[in-house]
């Protein structure tokens, strides 16, 4: 038995019993929180009185025998001691016998008990110590019935010059004690033979040497021993209850010192607020129930008890360690509670508490807690509730609790509306993990649009989830039922309808081409375009059909900056991104994708994660990285199922097969075949970059024919949607390298003149493709000085693939015109691009020789051959020992376009910086040339060089005003 800080207990119940041994009696009552280890105190006096040869008589007091008279007292003297006509005479309440009748002076009973049974009771007690020292015990005597308190009360007055101790354990608290115990308690505290013994918690140092005890001193050492005493409290209880968890985990884990609350924990804790008694049984239920959002005035209105009696039950449970400052002290203590209750127990205190903190005007979140609890849903208020709960723990990324919320709400379901907004926001939890499921779940909703039975506003959010994974009919169902009924829409509906059908003309420009669908949406609807969710799919809309404008780029990072990703706000989220990615900004677009794939991913929503990761991949084709794009792609696709993905299956997969064809991959890509494709990809934006992928990949495989059908398919689709933008989809550039590879050199000149007269200035990546192709038909005299400015251009982009392709072609071009240094040079940039990025075939087509000329500045001299003529002439004034501030002022350039220039020519040069620019740079004849341009190199003058530089653009230009589009056309011929 382990005693801890309770020696002054132990000491002075032996002075007791060796004075009750002696001839004198007395009254000790041990008073204390439950489980303080008063019954183990009862014990050792119990083993010791029998030890020293007094008769022992024990009883225990128990809650549920209150009402039994005299059940407490029957148990002592049911004892062995006494023959069964002692325990008839002491135990007889004869219904007409003599009574004491009810006065105050005497501190006994508030009703009438018979007289000669406490007087019997003692004069047996009274005989059997005048042979043998008696100790009576009782346990919980809190628990005891009137009529034992009544005879312990006279047998405790009478006893002092007898050999009978009597010892009790009671309760610390009077608050809830009957009259009764009352007046035991007041008529002992009179007698001069009586002794209260307190024992309470343990302290830190006590529950530390208990814990050596139980489990060894090793893992209670230094602040373990704290944390041991924060969550038991203080209670022996408790604390063996965690030794025996301890147990448990240091089999698992040996090493552990925290304390770990386990089943044993549990179960502890439940013992101890039902030993306590019923009023704190009760408020330990409450409180489990009301858990956070219970104030210790709704505590006392739920349990139907005045404010300071719930006050001193909670300040009880505070000293016996259950609770701190009136909350559990752990979430296993409010877990035991709770399953210490009935499913029916259980259910009817959430539906009081929902009552409660429902007329406290508490949030739907707070509430809806209680009815799922409860699987309550007949009160009127309850479906509100329960769908505000859902949205918020929507909001939260809650989708278990959101889910437990529909369940009610759909229970509490009045009407036909209510089920719908029901079904709507189970498909919008679904479709976070699953949105095959997610549109499954609409297939009744379908049926009543096609039935009329769904309102405006309802069919607004159909046609909203049908978008990604809903047939061509539903989808033109949707936006014809919506039309007839625009003008009865309220502004947010309007406003959601607009933004649909702005996404449907980026997204499915197919079905907007179709009679039923073609109308324009009502001015109702066209004014209500000032949603954020509007307004974006309005700009990457008018971004597919024109370009992009003086505010594209600004209106898509203001979106990003100001919109928090929700489900609500996703598309409009994922709608900004894909702006910045088709205006050519996949600098700022990479940034702000890696953010939101690292929340999606913290917030754990497997569809934003495939989505944003789809979308990464293809920012990392147009920076070059295809390492990036392959396992994004394949991560994104990792994430859905095939049917999961719908239409938008084109974008992880396009990536993946852009991916393949930069490095060589001839077989299997990954992706699923052909026939298992939605047939209505090839009705959205993401059938033409499939078809673009799979062109180029065909492409890569010198499958030419089947490539220029998939291509000029794509550019066919582009100009039937008016969507022909070279910043979204290069297809030209890919189709004249097939058409020159079959020979029909005129079809392949037609088509570069047509790519290169769609692309502004504004647009560095696709005006550099452009220009690439354009060098592709050139003469000779023309490509050096088109490639240059492609590889300038596809360099400041950032795309390295296609920077690695121009420098490979230039290389050639340098190869031809017997300028083997420059050409080795090129060569090698382009070939450290391929190696890094695994770009096979590239890796096979370019070779590295010797430099012809000996010697590290011959080389370096080759290497500036693929300056730039600005970049050259910055570099001069650096090596000549001018400030970037000052060569800025010089030149009448910005300071960081000359840092652009000079980190530029580091690269070029391979040299790590100002410091190591070569002194050649700064000869006359350097100075003079103006970049690469062999026709500078042989010393013509800079002006006219310039001139000839633009010649080739401005003939392409011309020729594409004359001749007219020919993409049309060159699907046609082979």
């Amino acid at each position: 038995m382990v005693l801890v800080e309770r020696e002054t207990q132990v000491r002075r119940l032996r002075e007791m019993l060796a004075e009750c041994l002696a001839g004198r009696g007395g009254v000790a009552a041990i008073s204390g929180p439950v489980a303080a280890g008063k019954t183990e105190l009862l014990h050792v006096l119990g083993e010791e009185a029998a030890a020293a040869g007094a008769v022992v008589l024990h009883s225990t007091a128990r809650c549920s025998e209150q009402r039994i008279p005299l059940g407490v007292v029957g148990q002592i003297f049911r004892h062995q001691h006494f023959s069964p006509a002692d325990r008839e005479r002491a135990l007889r309440l004869p219904g007409d016998g003599t009574a004491i009748a009810p006065c105050d002076a005497d501190l006994l009973t508030h009703g009438p008990t018979p007289a000669q049974v406490s007087q019997v009771q003692w004069q047996l007690l009274r005989g059997l110590s005048e042979r043998t020292p008696v100790v009576l015990i009782v346990d919980d005597l809190h628990f005891a019935d009137s009529a034992s308190l009544d005879s312990l009360t006279y047998v405790g007055r009478l006893l002092r010059t007898d050999r009978v101790l009597l010892v009790v354990t009671e309760r610390d608290t009077a608050a809830g004690a009957s009259g009764p115990q009352l007046s035991w308690r007041t008529t002992m505290m009179r007698q001069g033979h009586f002794t209260r013994l307190r024992v309470g918690p343990l302290s830190p140092a006590g529950t530390r040497e208990m814990l050596t005890r139980l489990i060894g001193p090793g893992p209670v050492s230094g602040s373990a021993a704290t944390s041991w005493h924060r969550l038991s409290g203080g209670n022996p209880l408790l604390l063996r209850a965690l030794a025996e968890d301890h147990h448990e985990h240091t089999a698992l884990r040996p090493s552990a010192a925290e304390p770990v609350a386990g089943e044993e924990f549990g179960r502890a804790v439940d013992a101890c607020v039902r030993r306590a008694g019923e009023r704190y049984r009760d408020a330990a239920r409450a409180l489990a129930v009301l858990d956070a959002s219970g104030s210790r005035g709704r505590l006392a209105r739920l349990l139907g008890r005045p404010r300071p009696v719930v006050d001193e039950t909670l300040a009880a449970m505070d000293r016996f360690g259950v609770l701190d400052d009136g909350r559990y002290r752990h979430p296993a203590a409010r877990a035991a509670v709770l399953a210490g209750m009935s499913a029916g127990e259980r259910a009817a205190l959430h539906r009081d508490a929902a009552r409660l903190l429902h007329e406290a005007g508490e949030p739907a979140s707070a509430i809806a807690v209680h009815l799922v609890a409860a699987r309550h849903s007949r009160e009127p208020w309850a479906f509100p509730v329960a769908v505000e709960a859902a949205r918020e723990a929507l909001r939260r990324d809650d989708t278990s609790t959101a889910e437990a919320c529909l369940d009610v709400a759909g229970e509490a379901s009045a009407d036909e509306d209510q089920r719908v907004t029901v079904t709507m926001l189970r498909s919008l939890v679904d479709f976070r993990t699953d949105p095959d499921t997610a549109c499954r779940r609409l297939r009744p909703l379908i049926a009543a649009l096609r039935e009329g039975r769904l309102s405006g506003c309802q069919g607004v959010a159909l046609l909203g989830r049908l978008l990604w994974n809903g047939s061509s009919d539903e989808i033109t169902l949707a936006l014809r039922r919506l039309e007839r009924s625009s003008d009865t829409l309220d502004a947010r509906s309007s406003a959601e309808y607009h933004a649909a059908r702005q996404w449907v003309r980026a997204s499915h420009p197919a079905l907007l081409s179709q009679p039923a669908a073609r109308t324009r949406p009502r001015r109702s609807a066209a004014r209500a375009a000032d949603g954020a969710a509007g307004r974006m799919a309005g700009v990457l809309n008018r971004l597919l059909r024109s370009g992009p404008g003086p505010d594209t780029v600004r209106s898509a990072e203001l979106a990003l900056q100001t919109t928090v990703l929700d489900d609500a706000t996703f598309d409009t989220v994922h709608q900004a991104v894909s702006v910045l990615v088709y205006a050519d900004r996949c600098d700022l677009a990479a940034g702000w994708c890696d953010v939101l794939l690292r929340e999606s991913t913290r917030r754990d929503v497997p569809t934003w994660q495939a989505l944003f990761a789809a979308l990464r991949a293809e920012i990392a084709i147009r920076q070059g990285d295809v390492r990036l794009a392959e396992q994004c792609s394949r991560r994104a696709m990792g994430l859905l199922s095939l049917r999961g993905w719908g239409v938008l299956i084109g974008s992880p997969l396009s990536s993946l097969q852009l991916a393949a064809a930069a490095t060589g991959t001839i077989r299997d890509v990954g992706g699923p075949p052909v026939a298992a494709l939605p047939e209505e990809l090839f009705q959205t934006r993401f059938g033409i970059q499939y078809l673009y992928a799979r062109g180029r990949w065909r492409l890569s495989v010198n499958l030419l024919h089947g490539a220029l059908d998939d291509l000029t398919r794509c550019g066919r689709l582009m100009r039937e949607w008016d969507i022909d933008l070279p910043a979204f989809v290069p297809w030209r550039g890919d189709a004249v390298a097939a058409l020159l590879r079959l020979g029909r050199t005129d079809d392949a000149r037609r088509l570069a003149v047509e790519q290169l007269a769609l692309v502004p200035a504004g647009q560095p990546r696709a005006r550099g493709m452009a220009l690439h192709t354009a060098a592709s038909v050139a003469d000779s005299r023309q490509r050096a000085t088109l490639l240059r400015e492609a590889a300038d251009l596809l360099d400041a982009a950032g795309d390295r693939l296609e920077l690695a392709r121009a420098l490979a072609d230039l290389s050639e071009v340098h190869t031809r015109a017997g300028q083997s240094g420059r050409a080795r040079m090129v060569a090698r940039q382009a070939l450290d691009i391929a190696e890094e990025q695994g770009l096979a075939p590239l890796s096979r087509r370019l070779t590295v020789r010797e430099a012809p000329a000996p010697g590290h500045e011959r080389d370096a001299r080759a290497r500036a051959g693929v300056l730039s003529s600005s970049e050259a002439q910055v570099a001069a004034l650096a090596a000549a020992g001018l400030s970037n501030r000052e060569i800025a002022e010089r030149l009448f350039i910005t300071v960081s376009t000359v840092e652009q220039h000079l980190t530029h020519t580091y690269r070029k040069l391979r040299i790590k910086g100002r410091a190591h620019l070569p002194p050649w740079l700064l000869e006359p004849d350097r100075r003079e040339e103006p970049g690469p341009s062999a026709r500078a190199a042989a010393g013509l003058p800079e002006r006219q060089v310039r001139e000839e530089e633009r010649l080739p653009e401005q003939e392409l230009r011309q020729e594409a005003a004359c001749r007219g589009p020919v993409s049309e056309r060159v699907g046609g011929r082979r």
